[in-house]
């Protein structure tokens, strides 16, 4: 016959009871009933009887409650408490190991016992839900096919969660760790770095990225630590693992193996080291102590022997800085630049913000030239740079060089400029020599009327038109001394006329002894002229000033025929004593005629009193005034004597002292011609005014 078949949905509770059929009854026969109790994961499934009593046979053949659980029988129960056969299941706890279990009772078709019917009554069982500790290695749920938490597991009521060790990162199965070291970022200016686990052996699948950035103008030394160790391959370089060091994004080198790269000048404030590992091996890694220093600069090296670098240092570094300077007599250059000064400063970048300058030799440019003289070089090749001499002269024998205390060498010196041995630029001057004619009149003997000059021998002569023609001397290089009538003329009127007009009509040659030649060599053009307060043109008797200074526009140039006549001492006045010859040189009247030639004669001062008794024995009128800013030379008894035309020359003597010939006198008035004495200006007592005017040194 056919038993009962009963299957009991799944408990899902926490906790619950189980009884037989019909308990507290004796359970019917022919039954099969089947629990199956299922509960949330994360816990087991604990069952205990709390009252069993079921027909005992021999292996519980008849009536039997089983228990299943994990794909695996807990054991087949019958049998009451203290029976002689069955198995009877006290009070056991049976726990599964995932969150099921199933209890199967059957019962046959009859309890008796020798024709007695005896009523068993089943059973009663708990089952309740316990946490399991899934973080105990035996406890591992076989239907679970995820491994075990890679580092950490923590277990909780109804489950579990895995974590990683420090500087791994759980991964999205939420049981693997892997290491995080795609962004390690160091700021400090030194510390340690080094692959995960060091010294024991490194992960595997790293991508590992390590930052050092420190301010700008910081160099990154790297020093390896032993031990050193990264999988390698004979043959082929760092096939399996590498670990890449970059600075600013330059690769220095990529490393593996056993051999340690030591220590590391980057030249860089930001380094990246890169690691990189396969999916295997057992080497040990790496350690780096990483320190810093400010960036260092090449060291400065000049660009020629001249240049000077100041307070040279054995290194320089980040905001160090030198300077240069040039030896004496150098310049700094740039380019085609001069440099007053030169800093250069060192760069965050380890360069110099700018670069080397050279020395160039100081150049003071073309010497000045020397009017009337000239330079010459001392050095040879002759150039115009630091060092460099030259001299100057003056064109002898018609100048003389006056030179200052320094004298008329002068050097090339350190700033560029010539100076003397004083240390002035100032350079010197060619002064007109005076009174040395290249061929001076050699005779003193009397001669008989006006004799020929020789060109040369009177190269001061000066004629002039004005009020016709008149004389004068060259004084120094661009005056004339005439006598102030051949300006003004005594009763014509023509002192109405201004100086400044008659400056610009008056006619002055030099440089011959024709007339017509003179005419032919030109004009010197007059720029002012200058005549004595004391001169009255009004005064017909009276010649006391008769002296006038004009000065040419532009100085001429001295030489054979053009030469100053000196002026006296002012201390001598021997010149003026009785007898004492003087020449006196123009372009007068000859004969009644004017001549076209200079001539020139020779007279003997003549002592005043003897002038004056002269003067007086000539019965006139209006006596005229003989002063002592006068004096007279000549003859009674030889026809001999300046004439018109002569007016403004000079009478000139020879000063055996200095062997030059001087200006005594200045031709002046008369009474006729060649009859009796001579007139003249006395020089001597004009002197200041003279060189008030030229103002001579």
């Amino acid at each position: 016959f056919f038993g009962v078949i009963s299957s009991s949905p799944a408990p899902r509770n926490l906790f619950g009871e189980i009884r037989s059929p019909g308990y507290p009854k004796p359970y019917p026969n022919n039954n099969i009933s089947i629990w199956d109790i299922r509960i949330p994961k994360g816990y087991v499934v604990k069952l205990t009887f709390r009252y069993f009593d079921l027909e005992p046979s021999e292996s519980c053949f008849y009536d039997y409650v089983k228990i299943k659980a994990d794909k695996k029988n807990l054991g087949r129960y019958c049998g009451q408490l203290g029976s002689a056969t069955g198995n009877h299941p006290g009070r056991k706890e049976f726990v599964s190991k995932g969150n099921r279990m199933q209890l199967a009772f059957r019962s046959d078709f009859s309890n008796e016992d020798n024709g007695t019917v005896i009523p068993y009554r089943g059973f009663l069982a708990y089952y309740q839900a316990l946490d399991l500790d899934e973080c105990d290695p035996n406890n591992a749920d076989e239907e679970d096919e995820r491994p075990q938490c890679q580092h950490f597991c923590h277990n909780y009521v109804g489950g579990y969660f895995c974590s990683c060790r420090t500087g791994y990162q759980l991964q999205s199965d939420h049981h693997s760790c892997k290491v995080e070291c795609s962004s390690e970022l160091f700021t400090e200016a030194s510390g340690y770095l080094s692959s995960p686990e060091y010294p024991e052996p490194y992960p595997e699948d790293l991508q590992c990225n390590y930052s050092i950035r420190l301010p700008k103008g910081m160099s990154i030394i790297l020093k390896f630590l032993k031990p050193f160790e990264i999988d390698d391959h004979q043959q082929v370089h760092c096939p399996y693992d590498q670990l890449k060091i970059q600075a600013r994004g330059r690769e220095i080198g990529e490393f593996c193996g056993k051999e340690s790269p030591g220590s590391i000048e980057t030249n860089s404030n930001e380094v990246d080291i890169l690691f990189f590992t396969d999916e295997s091996g057992f080497s040990r890694g790496w350690k780096i102590r990483y320190t810093s220093e400010k960036i260092r600069c090449p060291q400065p090296v000049p660009r020629d022997r001249f240049t000077v670098i100041r307070d040279l240092q054995s290194v320089y570094r980040f905001q160090d800085y030198f300077v240069v300077s040039c030896k004496t007599g150098y310049n700094l250059v740039e380019g085609n630049r001069k440099l007053l000064s030169f800093t250069a400063v060192c760069q965050a970048d380890g360069t110099w913000h700018q670069s080397m300058p050279r020395c160039e030799i100081v150049k003071c440019g073309n010497p000045t030239e020397l009017t009337n003289g000239a330079f010459s070089y001392v050095n040879k090749p002759a150039n115009n740079n630091y060092q460099s001499v030259i001299t100057y002269r003056c064109n002898e024998p018609y100048y003389h060089i006056v030179t200052g205390t320094g004298g008329d060498t002068f050097t090339c010196s350190p700033d560029g400029t010539w100076e003397d041995r004083d240390g002035q630029v100032r350079i010197p001057a060619c002064l007109p020599v005076c009174g040395k004619p290249l061929h001076p009149v050699t005779e003193v003997q009397r001669i008989l009327g006006g004799k020929l000059a020789g060109r040369g021998s009177f190269p001061w002569q000066a004629l002039t038109g004005i009020h016709g023609r008149g004389g004068g001397a060259l004084l120094g290089d661009r005056w004339i001394l005439t006598a102030a009538h051949t300006i003004f003329p005594k009763g014509s009127g023509a002192n109405n006329v201004s100086l400044d007009q008659l400056a610009e009509e008056a006619n002055i040659f030099l440089g011959h002894t024709k007339v017509e030649e003179l005419h032919k060599m030109g004009n010197h053009p007059v720029r002012r002229i200058f005549i004595h307060p004391d001169y009255n043109p009004k005064d017909e008797h009276n010649f006391d000033g008769d002296i006038a200074l004009m000065e040419l526009k532009h100085p001429v140039t001295l030489g054979p025929t053009v030469l100053p006549i000196c002026l006296p001492d002012t201390t001598n006045t021997t010149f003026y004593m009785d007898g004492h010859m003087g020449y006196v040189s123009g372009f007068g009247v000859e004969k009644n005629f004017i001549s076209n030639n200079l001539k020139y004669v020779s007279l003997p001062v003549v002592a005043q009193e003897k002038c004056q008794s002269w003067l007086d024995s000539k019965k006139r009128y209006v006596p005229m005034v003989f002063s002592e800013n006068m004096f007279c030379a000549g003859f009674l008894t030889v026809k001999r004597d300046t004439c018109q035309g002569d007016s403004g020359s000079v009478f000139t003597v020879l000063d055996t002292d200095s062997g030059r010939w001087v200006a005594t006198g200045i031709v002046s008035w008369g009474i006729g011609c060649a009859e009796g004495y001579g007139f003249y200006t006395k020089i001597l007592n004009y002197l200041d005014w003279i060189k008030g005017i030229v103002r001579e040194d």
